[in-house]
């Protein structure tokens, strides 16, 4: 799958739509920082026009302006009904761009709730006070 016949140029507007700037745009990977990567990483998932995208802590080494556009863009993709599964730390991050939220701990998923639900809570609180309960296997 994925959008066919692009233009180099069509490359480019997807990294910048992205965030990467310019002057990376014909370097090699492997001088990229790790936010740098998950930028490419997203792009190649708009290329491809994956229907399914997976993060593992997309804004970890963004600084926060481009932690932001990144946010900005999961929600532009969101809209276009792609699923996002996104692992973070980042509570408030996942609370603005979130449709559902789970809590893990120990490896198991404890908590899930949806957007109407998780809206109006204190996402850090109701985090801590699972991560003091026993899990039970």
């Amino acid at each position: 799958g994925g959008k066919t016949n692009l233009a180099k140029e069509d490359y480019y507007n997807i990294f910048r739509t992205v965030g990467l700037q310019e002057e990376s745009f014909e370097h090699k990977l492997k001088k990229f920082s790790k936010g740098m990567l998950q930028k490419v990483g997203l792009s190649i998932a708009i290329i491809k026009d994956a229907p399914n995208i997976l993060l593992d802590e997309p804004t970890t080494g963004l600084d926060p302006k481009a932690a932001a556009e990144f946010i900005n863009i999961l929600r532009e993709l969101r809209e276009q009904k792609k699923a996002i599964l996104m692992c973070t730390h980042d509570i408030f991050r996942a609370k603005d761009v979130a449709d559902r939220v789970g809590i893990m701990k120990e490896g198991r998923l404890v908590m899930v709730k949806n957007r109407d639900e998780f809206i109006h809570e204190n996402l850090e609180k109701v985090y801590l006070d699972y991560m003091q309960q026993t899990v039970v296997y």
